[in-house]
């Protein structure tokens, strides 16, 4: 399993803008084949940081999931609502 954290801190102000905007990309990602999960958090105690958890069944899945309209469309258009670079960390899982 391949399992991707992505911690996003949003620009005061634009955090409706934001959620409107990433919903797209959490609903067509839960529909895609490979993919066990894909949430999408507001972190405690605070009103801008948000993480994204992904789990996928497999490698293919991620390459898979990477090339779809929806992740393509969130990467041209994160950067709008962003204050800083996402961190994302990515670990394989064996169950």
């Amino acid at each position: 399993m391949k399992v991707i954290n992505v911690e996003l801190s949003v620009k005061p102000g634009m955090q409706k803008d934001y959620e409107a905007f990433i919903d797209e990309l959490v609903d067509g990602s839960r529909g895609e084949t490979g993919n066990v999960s894909y949430d999408h958090f507001k972190k405690l105690h605070s009103d801008t940081e948000y993480e994204i958890i992904e789990h996928w069944q497999d490698a293919d899945a991620v390459d898979f999931h990477n090339h779809t309209p929806h992740f393509q469309k969130f990467l041209a258009g994160v950067g709008d609502f962003l204050t800083k670079d996402p961190e994302i960390i990515r670990m394989d899982y064996n169950e």
